[in-house]
């Protein structure tokens, strides 16, 4: 494998194992316990997501969405910030976290209904689609499913949009499934193992005992099965013609920058490069991502909203 990048592109196999892991509760003294919401909600029949609700009712609405094995926790340093000004939303898309588990239905256009669905019960008006790694993935499934009429903006963060089966190298194919026996039959030693990759910075032994046991509520059987339905199976480019609001690509400067692409395709949409972070973007430099965010939504949604 190697160790010294973390491409964008996460179409290849290579890089599908990085996308894994949670993040520490880390509740901020500027809220109190009253000022965020942490509950179930139901989504449709057979379908309760994990919800964690921020920030005045009447404000701009962001809604967060994690990645592989992650939840809503990891977005912990935006729900405190931002709610300040901003009504944030997070989830845990279905299994993982306290979402419902399932051993079937997991695919990206699946979690695209669970989207859908969220929006349509909590009344979210016109929100602004954060998507993180597997959660890139999602977005597309969203918009390739559901257009992108009833959300104000797009931020697709430190992943592109996958390209399938049809993009995969082989070598690479061979060396990331090889790796999954051992992730299924040693999920918690794999999990540690791939850490360094998500954060730029060393968790302390008590921070990584908390987010493997999180990332290990997601069975690894169902975790296999994602990665090959995220990344190697469907073509989710399409959705990029149906783009049509403000979109904001946000990459860590620690990988190789492949927004060009993106930038090319959806045709509202900027970059921007956050140095000094890893993988997760928003957790290594919340200040300057949340930066860039709330000015995404102050001059580009906001601007492009009708008066």
């Amino acid at each position: 494998m190697v160790t010294n990048q973390r491409p964008m592109l996460l179409a290849k196999a290579w890089t599908l194992a990085l996308l894994l892991g949670c993040a520490l509760w880390a509740p901020s003294m500027a809220h109190s316990e009253q000022a965020i919401s942490d509950r179930l909600v139901a989504v449709s029949a057979d379908i309760k997501l994990r919800v964690i609700e921020a920030g005045p009712k009447d404000a701009q609405v962001i809604l967060l969405v994690p990645g592989w094995c992650f939840t809503a926790d990891i977005w912990r340093k935006q729900i405190t910030a931002l709610s300040e000004r901003y009504h944030v939303v997070a989830f845990d898309p279905r299994s993982q976290g306290g979402s419902t588990q399932l051993d079937h239905s997991n695919s990206p256009d699946h979690r695209a209904v669970d989207i859908a669905n969220l929006i349509k019960t909590l009344h979210l008006h016109k929100p602004v689609l954060v998507g993180w790694s597997q959660g890139v993935q999602d977005v597309a499934a969203y918009a390739l499913a559901f257009g992108t009429a009833e959300v104000a903006g797009l931020v697709l963060v430190d992943a592109t949009v996958s390209a399938g089966a049809a993009d995969v190298d082989i070598r690479e194919l061979r060396s990331s499934l090889g790796r999954m026996p051992f992730y299924a039959a040693n999920p918690r030693e794999y999990l540690e193992a791939m850490m360094p990759y998500i954060f730029s910075q060393p968790l302390s032994p008590a921070e990584l005992d908390t987010i493997v046991g999180n990332a290990m509520r997601t069975p690894s059987s169902v975790g296999v099965a994602n990665l090959v339905l995220d990344f190697m199976g469907k073509d989710y480019r399409p959705a990029l013609r149906r783009i049509e609001v403000p979109t904001l690509l946000v990459v860590a400067g620690t990988a190789e920058d492949r927004s060009e692409q993106l930038q090319q395709a959806i045709p509202l949409a900027s970059s921007a490069v956050v140095e000094g972070a890893g993988h997760a973007v928003f957790y290594d430099q919340p200040a300057r991502f949340n930066q860039l965010l709330v000015q995404f939504v102050e001059q580009r949604v906001k601007a492009k909203a009708p008066s």
